[in-house]
């Protein structure tokens, strides 16, 4: 799910999302923040607060 939303935020906004800004994160929080940002057709910027918790896990996430 991840590596589609990576993607998919790519193709949406023409710059890869900055991921490496994340390195403290659990990959489900990176998840929400991506898929908020490509519902909302709205580019990440720093300190962008996730509108709602959407997922607690993701498919192929180990727990």
């Amino acid at each position: 799910m991840l590596e589609m939303l990576l993607m998919q935020y790519e193709d949406q906004f023409g710059e890869a999302f900055p991921l490496a800004d994340f390195q403290e994160k659990s990959e489900i929080e990176v998840i929400n923040i991506l898929y908020d940002c490509v519902q909302n057709n709205t580019p990440y910027e720093a300190g962008m607060e996730v509108s709602g918790n959407r997922f607690d896990d993701a498919p192929g996430m180990s727990k």
